[in-house]
């Protein structure tokens, strides 16, 4: 037991140690993306001494744990992304120890590794505003471990599993995977069990409802106003039309993750070869092949130790094998539910929301590799999967790079086709270094993608007017204020009509509106003194 617990503790170093090497970087990186949105919020929210409660996400235990990081960093990054790091690592520790509960203890082993270094993961541990990707798929297994590693599952063991899960839960609303996730593992390896099933089921209903009745009854809708992403201004059946192509998108990014990216915006509009057809093909393959692996008890072949007694597992293990592959395999299938875009949400795709269904995918992965085979066979297997593991840290390493800066990140993925926001972001860090004329091109292909949108049109105004073309920089500023209440669009189109405008009864009526819609804007206030 001793020699047994000291392997598991050189197992865990290696994780903490190949976790800290790829990462180490990282910890340095600044405020990226909407990382700089979010920090903004979060010194408002100090400086009034609120926490602004939001209207498209509510996770109250990050509402509450963002701000603690906050008050002890500021607006220092480096705490923030040491919290990620850490908690990633501590994460991949978690699966080599819940692995171990369905594979061998190299398997378990080999798959913890690829979680820490796969490159799908780099988004969600250097993206500051994703921390909570991180901390509900690691609260939400310390859940499922708590159970899996009882032989006998009592009350207390099945309220501790509630409890966290219940936690998981008020971190990201995608916590609410582990509510199912929990009960099939139960149902499937427990199933003799039938009080702890009852028991879960009757606590899950009841976290649930209180869950419903809190964010939707107290807490608002949730739902995003306004369309601003293309996924959510297209109608129900052309969402679904994207469900072949977004699986498809998590299944190669899982086995061939090098062609990364952010902000991705891409729409399936109609039913064609390439978008549609193709896509489904595959699915269908990868889910039919599954079921067969999985039904197929001829697959099913005795481990070295207990070859030369008979050919085969016992129906037994046999059973138990098919179990845990049906197992993961609804793990990764559960995991992609909330991104189908049944209910829409930001981004078509995101690298950082294959972080939990991962996990599933690995466990098919396991199962596979534990197939009863030569040893000649098995240590080709190994060293293979070896070499996987270091090219994917190589990659990762390279990603968390590009996760820098701003202009190391965009720089790294656009192309003339990226979304209307990569072609914006692109041009806000060109613009921040002096190159006016190529964010200026960025702006004008954002808005060409989003007319509809108001930060776009703001920058494109503030390229215009570095120009001193305040004719069509006061005409953008208009189409930010028309298009939404971009405060920074009306600081700038009021600055344009009382220092360089003519209509000073138009520049008057304005700075009035706008002063009703922001009294504490100190810009404008001081624009209004000036008037007089």
């Amino acid at each position: 037991m001793v020699r047994c617990y000291n392997v598991y503790m050189k197992k865990t170093y290696i994780l903490i140690a190949l976790g800290l090497l790829l990462y180490s970087f990282s910890l340095f990186n600044i405020f990226v993306w909407d990382d700089e949105v979010f920090i903004q919020q979060l010194s408002i929210a100090a400086n009034n001494g609120t926490i602004q409660g939001s209207q498209t996400y509510f996770r109250p235990a990050m509402s509450v744990l963002y701000p603690i990081i906050y008050a002890i960093s500021g607006s220092n990054p480096f705490l923030f992304h040491l919290t990620s790091v850490l908690f990633h690592i501590a994460t991949a520790v978690l699966i080599l120890y819940l692995m171990r509960r369905f594979f061998s203890d190299k398997i378990a082993f080999i798959l913890s590794l690829l979680f820490l270094v796969h490159p799908a993961a780099v988004e969600a541990v250097c993206f500051a505003s994703s921390l909570q990707e991180i901390l509900f798929t690691f609260t939400g297994l310390l859940a499922l471990y708590s159970l899996a590693r009882q032989k006998d599952i009592s009350t207390s063991h099945i309220i501790a599993a509630i409890a966290l899960s219940t936690f998981a839960l008020l971190m990201k609303e995608t916590g609410i995977v582990f509510f199912p996730l929990i009960f099939l593992y139960l149902s499937i390896f427990h199933r003799k069990n039938s009080s702890a099933l009852v028991l879960f089921g009757a606590f899950s209903t009841v976290v649930l409802f209180a869950y419903v009745f809190g964010r939707w009854g107290g807490a608002g809708s949730g739902m995003e106003a306004g369309g601003l992403f293309p996924i959510m201004r297209v109608p129900f059946a052309t969402r679904m039309m994207n469900i072949p192509m977004i699986i498809l998108y998590y299944i190669r990014t899982f086995l061939f993750p090098f062609n990364l990216g952010i902000a991705q915006h891409w729409v399936v509009r109609s039913i064609n070869t390439k978008e549609f057809w193709m896509p489904l093909c595959v699915d269908i393959f990868f889910v039919c092949t599954a079921f067969i692996y999985m039904f197929n008890r001829e697959n099913y072949r005795l481990d070295s130790r207990l070859r030369g007694n008979d050919n085969r597992i016992s129906s037994e293990q046999a059973q138990r094998r098919s179990g845990i592959f049906l197992f993961f395999f609804l793990w990764f299938l559960i995991g992609l539910l909330p991104h189908l875009q049944i209910v829409a949400i930001n981004m078509t795709v995101a690298e950082r929301w294959l972080y939990f269904p991962m996990i599933g995918l690995l466990g098919m992965l396991g199962v596979l590799v534990q197939e009863d085979r030569s040893k000649k066979t098995e240590d080709r297997i190994q060293i293979v999967l070896i070499i996987i593991i270091i090219i994917f840290f190589v990659r990762s390493f390279a990603r968390t790079l590009d996760w820098r800066n701003g202009l190391a990140l965009y720089g790294s993925t656009i192309s003339p086709t990226s979304s209307f926001d990569m072609q914006n972001n692109m041009g806000v860090e060109l613009f921040r270094v002096g190159k006016y004329d190529e964010a200026k091109q960025y702006f004008e292909k954002s808005v060409k993608l989003a007319p509809y949108w108001w930060v776009n049109w703001n920058n494109l105004g503030a390229a215009y007017e570095r120009e001193q073309n305040y004719v069509l920089a006061q005409k953008y500023y208009e189409q930010s204020v028309k298009n939404g209440d971009y405060q920074l669009a009306y600081e700038n189109l009021a600055k344009i009509l009382v220092m360089r405008g003519t209509d000073k009864q138009k520049a008057k009526d304005f700075l009035q509106t706008a002063l009703e819609k922001f009294p504490n804007d100190e810009v404008l206030k001081a624009l209004q003194e000036y008037k007089k």
